[in-house]
């Protein structure tokens, strides 16, 4: 049986290893926050660890993403296991009011790719061409 096929209670604090991207093997995912909309349960999530390209940062490489609403299965798809419950949260809800007066205007939706499908859309999306020496060689001269 996979995780996927459990019905998890997903609640705020909540922290999970889940099926990361190569390099990213302690990358863990904190709920944030849990709506339960007409749609479907959504889940709010941040997630640290990472190695995601992103030539906007000093550096080039974003190791946190402090906001990103999920569909409950996407997330049920990805996870592994539970390892911390009532972690802290962080204080600056930002993102997540920028989402909710976006999606309350019918403005903004939720992922359902599991974390890393996400992962690699958001740095597709970042860094369209690879970033010299993280991801291999570049053609850039």
């Amino acid at each position: 049986m996979t995780t996927s096929d459990v019905q998890i209670d997903f609640q705020a604090g909540q922290r999970w290893t889940y099926r990361t991207r190569p390099g990213e093997d302690t990358s863990t995912v904190l709920i944030l926050r849990r709506d339960d909309e007409a749609t479907g349960t959504v889940l709010h999530i941040a997630l640290d660890g990472l190695r995601l390209g992103n030539p906007h940062l000093p550096g080039g490489v974003q190791t946190e993403l402090g906001h990103a609403p999920i569909a409950a299965d996407a997330l049920r798809a990805s996870v592994l296991d539970l390892i911390e419950v009532n972690a802290p949260l962080p204080a600056d809800e930002g993102g997540y009011r920028q989402w909710r007066e976006a999606a309350d205007r019918g403005e903004a939706g939720v992922f359902t790719l599991t974390l890393a499908e996400l992962l690699d859309l958001i740095g597709r999306a970042v860094a369209p061409t690879p970033v010299g020496g993280l991801f291999g060689k570049s053609n850039r001269r």
